[in-house]
């Protein structure tokens, strides 16, 4: 990689912004091009960053030799499709979460990335921020011992800004509903500071948005391979307070000197290593752009060569979890072993 590293985001949407935003940023990279389906939104992206070229038809970025990697952030039927022809034009590829809609579109995409000698990253943003990365190292340097259980809570109302996105009400092409969607945050996260997932059991409940196809509120059970338990709960429909967490959602994770749990931008840590199991440490955190960490990620990647943090085959690991609790959902929430 030369001293900058000439980019294209394709997917004009809110996702495709928030890179150009975070590559704009970076010295080390700048958006040469972008790319949308509707014209409008590629013109007024290229116009509002002052980038040179946009287009409609993303094999155009695959034929310009000057460009070196891509940001793909589109519908997620579509990840698996345009990532392979990424690989097979030689461009690195940073594509947005879901990797894919199923392990054979993951599996593609992983074969023709290392066909092709480039990075293959996944956009999975919940391992770069700065409130998990402390909740991990809480926990790997013994704050609360042993974890046995860890909840996440992911509450929002998102109806309009789910029918401006009308494929995401599509089954097919969204290839599921929150927990296709949330899930591989919130699972990803877990398996970050838990570790992996053996089993899952996930229950659907009625709906509130019923124009979505796909699931709009769901509650999972995890069993990790380590005998913890994991509880994920997410909706598309609580019309609530959403608490102010950097993360995203609240963490609670208990273990058996303590407890870790996050408000309001702050870690309430409960441990007996401090002296008193009633003592409260809080930790405040400052929040970094999870965009700009990620992509500053992916360009150190390209020109040290190392897999990245999010690499295929890692997430490849968070969509067969994903994948299983859709499983366990047809069958009524029966336990499902993870295949990976």
């Amino acid at each position: 990689m030369g001293s900058q590293l000439n980019v294209a985001v394709i997917g004009c949407g809110w996702a495709g912004e928030q890179h150009v935003r975070a590559y704009t940023a970076i010295r080390e990279a700048g958006v040469s091009a972008v790319v949308d389906i509707d014209e409008r939104k590629a013109r007024t992206l290229a116009e509002r960053w002052d980038i040179p070229a946009w287009y409609t038809d993303y094999r155009r970025v695959f034929e310009d030799p000057k460009i070196g990697a891509v940001s793909i952030c589109l519908p997620h039927h579509l990840h698996s499709r345009v990532s392979v022809e990424a690989a097979e034009a030689g461009k690195h590829i940073l594509c947005e979460k879901p990797m894919a809609n199923s392990l054979e579109e993951a599996d593609a995409m992983i074969l023709a990335a290392e066909r092709a000698g480039v990075t293959l990253m996944i956009a999975e943003n919940v391992r770069f921020h700065s409130i998990n990365i402390k909740i991990k190292e809480l926990v790997e340097q013994g704050y609360i011992g042993e974890v046995f259980l860890a909840r996440i809570y992911r509450d929002h109302e998102m109806h309009d800004y789910l029918r401006k996105r009308p494929w995401f009400l599509d089954l097919e092409k969204s290839g599921g509903g929150i927990w296709m969607a949330g899930g591989v945050h919130d699972v990803d996260a877990l398996r970050m500071i838990v570790g992996e997932v053996e089993r899952i059991s996930l229950f659907q409940a009625k709906k509130a948005f019923p124009e979505m196809e796909g699931e709009d509120t769901i509650a999972a059970v995890l069993q990790f391979e380590n005998g913890a338990v994991g509880v994920i709960t997410e909706s598309f429909s609580t019309k609530t307070f959403r608490e102010t967490c950097p993360s995203g959602c609240p963490w609670i994770v208990n273990g058996t000197r303590g407890s870790i749990t996050t408000f309001q931008g702050e870690l309430e840590v409960y441990s007996d290593k401090l002296g008193d199991p009633e003592t409260c440490m809080k930790v405040r955190v400052d929040e970094k752009d999870t965009f700009t960490e990620e992509i500053k990620h992916f360009l150190n990647c390209i020109k040290s060569g190392r897999k990245p943090l999010t690499s295929g085959e890692e997430e490849r690991k968070t969509l067969a979890v994903v994948l299983a609790g859709y499983e366990s959902l047809k069958r009524g929430g029966a336990p499902i072993q993870v295949k990976y």
